[in-house]
């Protein structure tokens, strides 16, 4: 029986013991990883996302892209934010958002915010190009003469307006 709790006391002792080595082990990789941020030095992901776009990048997550596992990299450039997104297993990039944007943007912002001063009267807040799982739109809010604030989503494609929503 004492040989017993002395056993219990051993291996209660040895994963307490594992279980501080580890969370030393933990702190010590995010210790390092905190650095290395801070020295702006690139992982490889993201070095190979700025092979696409050469801009800043501001976040790295892991994400799907069409089925597959993939590294997100988020990269600003020129005041805009695009997705690169980078196969964890072949390093490869598998999209080219300048490409994309080029492809899908056939109107200006100046024309979004024209077809959607037609449908309420009022003054553009707020403006942007925003892309979303591969489609380009422009996001707005129009404040009306009457006081309300109207959203819109109009296509960069075609115009079409995706959406309008009017705030009380």
């Amino acid at each position: 029986m004492l040989k017993k709790k002395w056993m219990v006391g051993l291996l209660a002792g040895c994963l307490a013991a594992g279980g501080f080595s580890y969370n030393a082990f933990a702190k010590e990789n995010y210790e390092n990883r905190q650095a290395s941020s801070k020295t702006d030095a690139l992982t490889e992901q993201e070095a190979i996302a700025k092979t696409v776009v050469d801009g800043t990048v501001e976040d790295i997550d892991r994400d799907l892209y069409n089925g597959k596992e993939v590294y997100e990299v988020e990269i600003e450039k020129e005041g805009e934010d695009y997705d690169v997104y980078v196969d964890i297993h072949t390093k490869q990039a598998l999209n080219d958002p300048l490409k994309e944007k080029a492809e899908q943007v056939a109107i200006t912002k100046e024309e979004a915010e024209e077809i959607a001063l037609k449908q309420t009267g009022g003054t553009v807040t707020e403006s942007k190009l925003d892309e979303d799982d591969g489609a380009y739109i422009y996001e707005m809010e129009i404040q009306t003469k009457q006081g309300t604030e109207t959203e819109f989503e109009i296509s960069a494609k075609d115009g079409r307006i995706i959406k309008q929503e009017i705030d009380d």
